[in-house]
């Protein structure tokens, strides 16, 4: 599993991840999946190794200490644990990219808490336009018939008002 989740191996094929739809459909398992069959220790490494790999690839005058990953581990692990590890590349991708502006030449536990911050609020609000979407496709397909029995009743009710 570290081989296949290792942030160099998945930074190789993060081209593919194109958008936040593509991340979030990938077959990749959730930091709370990884937790629950590895154990919260193991995630947590691999946390941290996700995060080591982007403090040596940024090559910032004054990256996170070795205390600072941990920290930061553990916070990402325990509040963002519904992230696929595709959302984790895709996350990576777009911090290296520069999405989430200048790092001033160094990195901090609360700028990476704040890249989390804003790609998972990004993240669920189009979950929630694509569940809307889709209640309003599926609810468009099929006309509501009331039976003859509702309408008497309802009628009936609205008469005694």
């Amino acid at each position: 599993m570290l081989s296949v989740y290792s942030p160099v191996n998945c930074m190789q094929h993060a081209g593919k991840l194109t958008s936040i739809e593509v991340a979030m459909n990938a077959p990749a398992p959730t930091l709370g999946t990884i937790q629950r069959e590895k154990s919260r220790d193991f995630t947590i490494g691999l946390v941290m190794g996700w995060l080591v790999y982007l403090n040596d690839i940024l090559n910032l005058n004054k990256p996170m200490t070795e205390d600072q990953i941990e920290l930061c581990a553990i916070e990402v692990t325990d509040e963002y644990y519904s992230l696929k590890m595709s959302d984790l590349a895709f996350l990576f991708r777009k911090i290296i990219a520069g999405h989430y502006g200048e790092f001033y030449e160094s990195l901090t536990i609360s700028k990476m808490l704040t890249f989390f911050r804003d790609y998972f609020d990004e993240r669920c609000q189009y979950a929630e336009q694509q569940a809307m979407r889709q209640h309003a496709d599926f609810s468009g397909q099929d006309e509501f018939n009331y039976s003859r029995n509702f309408q008497r009743i309802w009628t009936a009710k609205s008469r005694k008002s």
